[in-house]
């Protein structure tokens, strides 16, 4: 009997457990092919009897019997699958291979590495110890159930330096275990020790002391191919870390599972049926040439183009020859040869529905990609949509970090120019480049304005100023008074001084009095009245007094608080309105709108084929517009007044729009944040609209803006048709009343020769749900 000292266990290298399992079979098994098999390994087994007995006393003698032992192993090893199987028989605990199949003795022969490739099988990392044989010890002899299971996976780094991995499964049918005489009895106090410290070999050693169990017999291990396995979840782990390293690991990983070591990858975006340069700079774009940008229709045949755009279908050309003589040579065809790539697969990946990429993998051999290998692509798709989608979200973060860092908010009838831009800026800076925001320019649009503003709005804050200031003098002024009694001619000084100003506040105000007076408040009567509080017994006036004092504006706020609130409410109730109204006006065409808080609402509307990416604009859409600037303006100023009655202010309103038919250019000013007009030219129209407010009927005093009165100011005869026309259809809606007239606008600097039509209001008007169009006008 050979047996190996290994410290804690004696190894008896022996095959009597299989000589007896043939022995069971010749008696147990009714199959006569079993049966034959079983007797011709006995008569092996009784003509080199050392096989089951073991009766050597080295390595050497028990494999100077090789040819009968493969004979022997040949019954568990069948020769038809010797070239499929990755199998071997080891010695227990050692682990060295008695009997392996040609593919597994193939994987050893290729292996970088000389030792044997099972060394350290069991062993959970290179400093532990193997608790595999304490388990069988454990669980067969003593019959506890402990749970060692574990998966146990294998590398095998070949010559190459290709790594290979094996899910490892033992079979312990011909291995036995039985203690020696100095072997401990494993009682369950010593098993809850053992299982509490498993760590630690000294407590192990302890329980099962050197030579104290003896194993004999071999075991069987069978290895299970999960490379591909290994791989696919590389790439896995190297999709959720996104950087130039980990794309590099993915690009490996893309190789490895198809076997291909020069496979290319490649991709796309796509946006709108055009063929864009991919968000991430690492890849680069195999079927087209640098920055190209194309229609998805000019890509490649009608087959393929269909197959990705349309159907979102992958497209696999597995000859790229030949598919070129098919198609006589179209573009696709010869940018791949003209590379070299003699096999393409192209792989739609979609976003939230929408075709977002096209996944490029190109191989340098025909049929390297094809349509069986490109099964593979089954099991690791639903990672690369996920990481698209996750790549896809954080892009769109991008830009909109670009738009709000360079634009702040964009309006999103324009949005779509602002994200071209935007990723323009973002592949420059991926590029290395020094990106630059350029300015974003609407050129040939027709400006729409108008406004709901409040009349006479600097006579009524004048007005509110002085209230709150006469008031604050005479209160001020009945404090000094109720204590001239202390005889100081210095009190009799600021009262005459109060004097003067109640009279400059009633006779003679100006825009400097507020803050004279005010001074004169902060440096002498504030300072003095918070003396009185300080020293007098009889203070309450002057606790009144200084406590109405507003600590923002150090001064009075009653009539001026009256004033800004009336102002606010009114401005809050026009703009929520004409946010809501402005929501339908985008249905009839999209357009670039803006609006703006002052004594009321102003708001610019500019529409043209330049605004808009994909609709074709006709000059239908500006008429329809100007229809529901009509009826959106004659709505604001009823609604305003409706609300008028909850205002602190009964205060009045006027509305005017500016039919402006000359086209004009915007820019969008990147310093200041906002669009302005763009050139001299066009200047002309901000002077018409800043100046119209405030204009005069041509050689009366009559400002032209009136409250219950719509104003419309143009300049040609052939807008005066088109509103007086608007006006006729309003009248026949009672949105306006029957009086209209036209009249002719004083000079005004940088703009002559305007006209404007003026129309009551109908501030009772029963406002219609929806929104007026030339159909309606055309039917009444």
């Amino acid at each position: 009997m050979r047996i190996k000292n290994t410290g804690t266990f004696k190894v008896v290298m022996s095959l009597r457990l299989l000589k007896e399992k043939f022995e069971d079979l010749i008696n147990s098994s009714n199959n006569s092919s079993v049966q034959t098999q079983a007797k011709q390994a006995l008569e092996l087994f009784d003509a080199h009897p050392v096989l089951a007995l073991g009766n050597t006393d080295s390595k050497e003698d028990f494999f100077k019997h090789k040819d009968i032992l493969d004979q022997v192993m040949s019954f568990i090893f069948p020769t038809a699958l010797t070239q499929n199987e990755i199998k071997a028989a080891v010695t227990p605990y050692t682990s060295d291979v008695i009997y392996c199949s040609t593919r597994l003795q193939n994987i050893i022969n290729n292996a970088k590495t000389d030792n044997n490739i099972f060394h350290d099988l069991y062993k959970d990392y290179e400093d532990s110890f193997d608790l595999f044989i304490y388990a069988i010890i454990l669980n067969v002899y003593y019959k506890y159930q402990v749970d060692f299971e574990r998966p146990k996976t294998l590398s095998v780094i070949d010559k190459n330096g290709d790594r290979k991995c094996y899910r490892v499964v033992f079979n312990a049918d011909f291995i036995d275990i039985y203690p020696n005489k100095n072997a401990i009895d494993i009682t369950p106090d010593i098993l809850d020790e053992l299982l509490s410290h498993a760590d630690k070999f000294e407590i192990w050693e302890k329980y099962f002391p050197k030579n104290s169990w003896t194993i004999e017999g071999f075991g069987l291990v069978t290895l299970i191919d999960t490379s591909l396995d290994e791989r696919i979840d590389d790439f896995k782990t190297h999709l959720i870390e996104p950087n130039t390293e980990s794309f590099q690991h993915i690009l490996q990983d893309i190789r490895r599972i198809f076997n291909i070591p020069d496979l290319q990858v490649g991709s796309y975006s796509v946006l709108e049926n055009m063929i864009t340069p991919p968000l991430d700079k690492n890849f680069d774009m195999l079927t087209l040439l640098p920055d190209e940008h194309m229609s998805v229709g000019k890509y490649a045949c009608n087959h393929i183009n269909n197959e990705l755009f349309k159907d979102c279908k992958p497209s696999i050309i597995a000859n790229v020859e030949t598919y070129h003589r098919q198609t006589k040579g179209n573009r696709l065809s010869k940018i791949l040869l003209e590379r070299g790539l003699k096999s393409v697969a192209l792989i739609p990946i979609p976003i939230n529905g929408e075709l977002g990429f096209i996944v490029e993998l190109a191989a340098f051999k025909p049929n390297q990609l094809n349509a069986i290998n490109m099964v593979k692509l089954d099991t690791i798709m639903p990672f690369i949509l996920s990481y698209s989608k996750r790549t896809f979200s954080e892009y769109q973060n991008e830009i909109s970090a670009v738009i709000q860092q360079e634009c702040t908010a964009i309006h999103p009838s324009v949005q779509w120019r602002f994200e071209e831009e935007a990723r323009q800026y973002i592949q420059e800076r991926n590029f290395g480049e020094n990106p630059v925001f350029h300015e974003i320019v609407f050129k040939d649009v027709i400006p729409l304005y108008g406004q709901v503003d409040v009349v006479s709005s600097s006579h009524a804050r004048n007005e509110a100023i002085q209230l709150d200031l006469t008031k604050q003098l005479e209160v001020s002024k009945q404090i000094l008074i109720d204590r001239t009694n202390i005889n100081l001619p210095f009190y009799e000084q600021l009262i005459f001084q109060i004097d003067n100003y109640l009279f400059e506040i009633k006779e003679h105000y100006h825009t400097n009095s507020e803050q004279e007076i005010n001074q004169f408040f902060q440096k002498q009567l504030i300072p003095l009245f918070e003396h009185f509080q300080s020293q007098s017994k009889n203070k309450k006036d002057i606790m009144a007094f200084l406590q109405a004092i507003d600590k923002t504006t150090n001064s009075l706020y009653d009539a001026r608080k009256a004033y800004d609130e009336t102002i606010n409410m009114g401005n809050k109730a026009l703009s929520a309105f004409l946010d809501k109204q402005q929501a339908k006006a985008q249905e009839i065409f999209p357009h670039y709108f803006e609006k703006f808080n002052t004594d009321g609402i102003e708001h610019n509307l500019y529409v043209g084929q330049s605004i808009t990416k994909h609709l074709k604009y006709h000059p239908t859409v500006l008429y329809n517009l100007r229809l529901w600037q009509l009826q959106v303006t004659c709505e604001m100023e009823a609604m305003y007044y409706e609300k008028q009655k909850e205002f602190p202010l009964q205060l009045e309103v006027a509305s005017l729009i500016l039919a402006y038919d000359v086209p004009i250019t915007i820019r969008y000013r990147i310093d200041e944040k906002q669009f302005d007009v763009d050139g001299a030219y066009n200047v002309r129209y901000e002077m018409i609209k800043k100046r119209i407010d405030k204009a005069h009927i041509k050689n009366t005093n009559e400002r032209l803006t009136k409250p219950h009165k719509l104003c419309v100011v143009y300049s040609s005869t052939a807008i005066e048709r088109e509103y007086v026309a608007y006006f006729q259809f309003l009248q026949a809606k009672n949105y306006v009343g029957k009086h209209m007239e036209i009249v002719e606008l004083e000079e005004l600097q940088g703009a002559s020769g305007l006209k404007a039509i003026r129309v009551d209001l109908n501030k009772d008007l029963q406002k219609v749900s929806s929104i007026f169009t030339l159909e309606d006008i055309e039917t009444v």
